[in-house]
């Protein structure tokens, strides 16, 4: 399957180098970005507080919100992508913090990587595993183009647990599924009554989810967010 035959939601997560290697967005790149932006709610409310307060307190927040910003700009110029090598046939992980400090380490060999195809609900969300990653598409037949794409270009293993839970089964790739663009696909819809999966429209704008967490560590995520409003609080009415 060539790249320009992906629909345009696989594309939003799929991307293509200058040496023809497939790159992605990682969990650790959507987590900084998250963090980032929570960031900015204390940052800007430690900027609103200095222009507001006097002495010793406008002080504190200009520092609270040098801290807070500081962050954010870090955090959103980190970098942390897949990369499928074509030529030395291994997944990377690539680094980089605003250009700078460039790293990449070996993930796994594409003769270990497999890609396991898995539904939440008896019409999905459908969820994509390999390595420590984890991708959420709404309609199956984007899950599948995804595995499809990376199924024939690099050579991997791909296993689904829809149609015979919760045991893996190898994914066998229809002929029209590995070469055919989205519209001849869409045009020659047909039901899989084994795995009671039908294929949809490739062009619809559904979204793409990649999980970097879990209630718990969103629960302490939240936490310096209260604690620092808390201080704030305490310092405006001068308890601190």
């Amino acid at each position: 399957m060539e790249y320009n035959n992906l629909s345009k939601l696989v594309k939003k997560v799929l991307k293509t180098d200058q040496s023809g290697n497939t790159t992605m967005p990682s969990r650790r790149e959507m987590t900084s970005k998250i963090f980032a932006f929570i960031m900015l709610i204390p940052g800007i409310t430690s900027i609103v507080m200095t222009v507001t307060s006097e002495g010793g307190e406008s002080i504190f927040f200009a520092i609270s919100a040098s801290f807070f910003l500081g962050i954010s700009i870090l955090l959103f110029g980190q970098k942390s992508r897949l990369e499928f090598n074509g030529i030395e046939k291994q997944l990377n992980l690539k680094t980089a913090l605003w250009g700078c400090f460039q790293r990449s380490k070996v993930v796994t060999s594409f003769d270990t990587l497999s890609f396991e195809l898995s539904s939440i609900g008896a019409q999905g969300p459908y969820q994509i595993k390999f390595v420590d990653q984890l991708y959420e598409f709404k309609q199956y037949t984007d899950a599948k183009m995804f595995i499809s794409f990376l199924y024939t270009k690099y050579n991997t293993t791909a296993v689904e647990t829809i149609s015979d839970w919760p045991n893996k089964t190898p994914i066998r790739f229809a002929q029209r599924e590995l070469y055919s663009s989205p519209q001849i696909t869409h045009d020659t819809k047909k039901a899989n009554s084994n795995s009671h999966l039908e294929d949809v429209d490739f062009n619809s704008e559904d979204l793409v989810f990649i999980e970097i967490w879990d209630r718990k560590s969103l629960i302490k995520l939240s936490l310096p967010f209260f604690v620092f409003t808390a201080i704030a609080g305490l310092v405006k009415y001068g308890v601190l």
